[in-house]
């Protein structure tokens, strides 16, 4: 059999070319768990925790660098410099981008990136660039399992507090409060 009919996977390559690729069009940045963990030890989880936040859009909440409503990217991205402002600790998702791993196998989760194919990548670093993405795997896991049941719980709370609240209230209270909900509403 010939060489020449097997067909070989391209070689993974990649190097940050600071293009703002996904750091600019990303919305919700996903952050585990090991990160806020990480942040607090490093002693920059204060700086940060006015950008934490949780989705829901996925069906289940899930801790993110929330993008606001009128901006659009990370929060994290400073467009005009393209340059990270917390590249020294960035989020495990993002120390992955743009390698992915299913639990399975590899995979470039953002063909556009421009850094693909840049330069050249030695065994050390496709290491590297593999752990990143296998650590990010390991800790959305993680995450996944554990931030569902801190959001239910710190949920039940709030409702509990709701309610020790509203038996503390006047009757004129209570109307007061549901006409502001019933204003929302409409």
């Amino acid at each position: 059999m010939s060489n020449e009919n097997v067909k070989t996977a391209p070689k993974f390559v990649y190097n940050c070319v600071r293009c703002g690729q996904y750091c600019s069009k990303v919305k919700n940045v996903p952050v585990y768990l090991q990160d806020i963990t990480r942040w607090r030890e490093n002693g920059i989880l204060n700086g940060l925790a006015q950008n934490i936040g949780m989705d829901m859009s996925g069906g289940f909440p899930q801790l993110v660098l929330e993008t606001k409503e009128e901006e659009i990217g990370c929060p994290m991205y400073d467009s005009e410099n393209k340059l990270c402002q917390i590249h020294h600790d960035m989020p495990l998702n993002c120390q992955a981008y743009p390698l992915n791993f299913n639990g399975s196998k590899y995979f470039v989760m953002d063909k556009a990136c421009e850094g693909l194919g840049q330069g050249s990548m030695d065994a050390q670093q496709l290491k590297t660039q593999r752990d990143a993405a296998l650590k990010d795997y390991e800790a959305k896991i993680e995450s996944n399992t554990a931030v569902p049941l801190l959001y239910s719980i710190i949920m039940g709370d709030l409702v509990d507090q709701s309610r020790k609240s509203m038996e503390h209230m006047t009757e004129e209270q209570k109307a007061q409060i549901q006409d502001i909900v019933k204003e929302e509403k409409d």
